[in-house]
């Protein structure tokens, strides 16, 4: 499990380690590294802090969420590198007050989460202004057809997702998880009609309200995910790798390029190794 600290927050939990009898050692570009029954704490000069073992969870209770300063809205995806599935954009809008609410009920990095931790911790997300952008593989293929870019129409997704979510809340900045170049995101969020503050960077999910928006994404993906593989009779796998191809050869040989369509995001070249014939 990781967070990001500010320096006084980090001296804050030394300072209780300590007092917990946790042995200190030195660690390469970090403040310290603290170890105690079931756990092992390493707090980075970067501001990271990663908590491994059984009790990360009890230690990372103990630490404050990062604050906010006033309402932010935060949007992150799921689905983009995965071959089966939609494509998911989420925003959420969190108020100062509700980190320690959001962190208590698991929500963090959905990267970090497994499956059915990110689809609980989702429960707790929705009770927030929240918007989502949903695309399932045929309008996803349809949307690639005509635009020939990812990174393009997911821009545009984002500033739809946000400008949702905000509508009514007070929001006073937006917080993106970075996936491209800053000028096309902030183009898309003009176009939107979107006119506050806007924070375009890489791991951006130590935000609590990207964090949330992760969360939402992702659980969001999962149930899209499993929807089509109800409704084609077949266990569709995450990601790109060999459960991935052998669903997908078994899937074309079944039923063609259009069995594939229906499911997968067919500009990967999971395609291409599939079917041997480049479309």
């Amino acid at each position: 499990m990781t967070v990001t600290l500010t320096p006084k927050e980090i001296e804050e939990l030394r300072a209780r380690l300590e007092a917990k009898g946790f042995e200190f050692r030195p660690l390469a570009y970090a403040h310290f590294q603290a170890r105690g029954p079931g756990v092992v704490v390493s707090a980075y000069k970067s501001g990271k802090v990663v908590v491994q073992g059984a009790l990360a969870a009890q230690i990372l209770g103990e630490v404050p969420a990062p604050a906010l300063s006033g309402p932010v809205v935060g949007s992150d995806e799921s689905g983009k590198g995965d071959y089966f599935g939609p494509l998911v954009v989420a925003a959420v809008v969190v108020k100062p007050g509700q980190e320690n609410a959001l962190r208590d009920a698991g929500v963090r990095d959905s990267k970090e989460m497994s499956d059915g931790t990110a689809l609980r911790a989702a429960m707790a997300v929705r009770r927030l202004p929240h918007a989502v952008r949903v695309l399932m593989p045929p309008e996803y293929n349809a949307r690639h057809e005509a635009e020939k870019n990812v990174a393009l129409f997911l821009a545009t997704l984002h500033a739809e997702t946000v400008a949702e979510a905000l509508r009514g809340t007070g929001a006073t900045r937006v917080v993106i998880d970075q996936f491209t170049f800053a000028e096309r995101l902030e183009e898309a969020l003009l176009r939107a009609g979107v006119r506050l503050p806007v924070e375009i960077r890489p791991r951006a999910e130590d935000n609590p309200a990207v964090a949330a928006a992760s969360v939402l994404a992702r659980a969001e993906f999962l149930l899209g995910l499993r929807e089509l593989g109800n409704e084609h009779g077949v266990e569709l796998p995450k990601g790109a790798g060999p459960p991935v191809e052998a669903v997908a050869r078994r899937l074309y040989q079944e039923g063609g390029r259009g069995a594939l369509e229906a499911v997968a995001k067919i500009h990967f070249k999971t395609t291409l190794k599939v079917t041997r014939n480049l479309f």
